[in-house]
């Protein structure tokens, strides 16, 4: 779709171009429309709400590293860390932003916070929602749709992060403490299989020989994604370990 007719998508029939986008960078706020927005650096903004604590929240909230990136980026909830989780092991972001920008609605009166934007590595900006599948109000569903529109007419990708399939999770998590390229010293890859499969406990001790630990570098190896698993069945020593490119 060319950037003119993403502009007659969002405008046909809904108002998702019809409002004012805030956003902050080095503490100064900025009002703008969508037709000012297309080459703004949100990535270098700061977030225009903060994460609300009071006792008994149930959600849980930090900030996680990212070795892509190399920021720490806040998150709010188990989901959005899976979702920084996934974004730093595919390695194609160049920078992250929580609390972007406010998006205003005129008409109807709504107003939304997309949770991420993304800066990827080739210079396209993502907008991200992070919200589980069936925890999607229709209101929020209207809202995902009206942003959606707004960022393909700004030449902007947008992602709704709904679905993590079984175990990914929990490997997800499991996996961030292998990210330290440390973990791969004394890996031959080139000695490697180029073919094949064989279980975690085999590669472990095919690395074991070279490396401090054969356990760690074969996790690495998976964080890396110089080796193929399936992520959503949990991690064990029987978990088959694919090599060549992932089918």
């Amino acid at each position: 779709m060319t950037r003119t007719a993403a502009w007659l998508d969002a405008i046909d029939q809904t108002n998702a171009l019809d409002a004012t986008l805030e956003y902050s960078r080095r503490g100064v706020p900025r009002h703008v429309t969508p037709t000012e927005m297309a080459d703004a650096r949100l990535e270098e903004g700061d977030p225009v709400r903060h994460f609300v604590t009071w006792p008994g929240k149930r959600n849980f909230e930090g900030r996680l590293w990212l070795a892509s990136t190399r920021q720490h980026v806040p998150f709010e909830s188990f989901w959005e860390r899976a979702f920084l989780a996934s974004l730093d092991r595919a390695g194609s972001a160049r920078a992250v932003a929580s609390q972007p920008l406010w998006i205003r609605w005129r008409d109807p009166r709504r107003a939304h916070v997309p949770d991420y934007f993304v800066r990827r590595a080739d210079g396209q900006a993502v907008l991200v929602d992070v919200r589980p599948r069936d925890l999607i109000e229709p209101e929020d569903a209207v809202k995902f749709e009206l942003t959606r529109r707004l960022a393909s007419a700004l030449g902007w990708e947008y992602l709704l992060f709904d679905a993590l399939p079984g175990a990914t999770q929990a490997n997800l998590r499991f996996l961030l403490r292998y990210r330290d390229p440390a973990w791969l010293d004394g890996v031959a890859e080139d000695k490697l299989p180029k073919e094949g499969a064989m279980s975690l406990a085999e590669f472990a001790r095919l690395l074991g020989a070279s490396t401090r630990s054969g356990i760690g570098a074969a996790y690495a190896m998976i964080w890396a994604r110089r080796v193929h698993v399936d992520l959503t069945r949990p991690l064990s020593m029987a978990t088959r370990i694919h090599f060549g490119d992932e089918s």
